[in-house]
């Protein structure tokens, strides 16, 4: 085991670790301790680990951050909507437009595009440790820098997001609301769909809205995410064949990517 650092030391990774986190003095040398003053497992363990904090007291910080930013307390007083959402992103400094508004609504399990219920976030809050407005700046933060891996912060943003664009009593979504979503959520800062020599996104996209012109259904959002981790590990697509159980709209895109190859290769034949 390697030496324990400094007290100097020892206080600059508290200090480092409170200006990730938002933790109390105390919470952060604990943790620190417990991590053999590792400061990246030990802000890892943090936020991804049941934290003792999820108490009465905990619950009633994360309900006042809540009452503040409802629309209207007296005819919804357990629903935050559009405008309360906004102003609650506006003081966290998310950008509505940038992936961290997709983790902050998967993190407190938004119903619908800009709707905070109060169960969702109390239950997503507290269990994160998140009862002040730094916590939840710093928590969106640290799962925002966990998409580019494809790993399971992502998945979870990924899958929830399908859910918050359903229009009501609709199980697929609308065409226009998938490809934005593609957009967001297939491009940095989150999950870059590309190789270094395919640029699976923009095919994908180019794809959808030239030959498949519908909705998407709850099956084909998932897949299309296992799809593409996929290719970005084999660009040869050899884990695809006739008779994997693949959607359908996946199988014309295999085919379609390999025609778009192959009218590639002419070309460079032909040059």
């Amino acid at each position: 085991m390697a030496p324990a650092p400094s007290s100097t030391q020892q206080k600059g990774l508290v200090a480092e670790f409170i200006g990730v986190t938002a933790a109390d003095k105390t919470t952060a040398g604990k943790v620190l301790k417990q991590h053999n003053w590792n400061l990246s497992a030990a802000i890892n363990a943090f936020f991804n680990q049941p934290v003792a904090s999820n108490t009465s007291s905990n619950r009633a910080a994360v309900t006042k951050i809540f009452d503040k930013y409802r629309d209207n307390p007296k005819e919804a007083p357990d629903e935050i909507n559009l405008e309360g959402t906004g102003t609650l992103l506006g003081d966290l400094k998310i950008d509505i437009t940038d992936v961290g508004a997709l983790v902050l609504f998967e993190l407190v399990q938004s119903p619908s595009l800009g709707v905070i219920t109060r169960q969702g976030c109390v239950d997503g809050l507290a269990a994160a440790n998140a009862d002040s407005l730094p916590k939840i700046s710093a928590i969106v933060e640290q799962r925002r820098s966990q998409l580019p891996s494809g790993g399971d912060a992502f998945r979870a943003v990924y899958n929830h997001t399908f859910a918050l664009g359903l229009q009501e009593r609709q199980k697929s979504l609308a065409m226009e609301m998938a490809l934005e979503f593609w957009k967001l959520l297939f491009s940095t800062p989150a999950f870059d769909w590309r190789t270094d020599s395919t640029p699976w996104r923009e095919w994908w996209l180019e794809f959808y809205e030239a030959k498949i012109k519908k909705a998407v259904n709850k099956d084909l959002w998932k897949q299309t995410l296992v799809f593409a981790l996929e290719t970005v590990k084999d660009d040869s697509m050899s884990f695809w064949s006739e008779e994997s159980s693949w959607p359908s709209v996946i199988d014309e895109f295999v085919a379609w990517v390999k025609e778009k190859r192959g009218k590639s290769a002419e070309a460079m034949d032909t040059n």
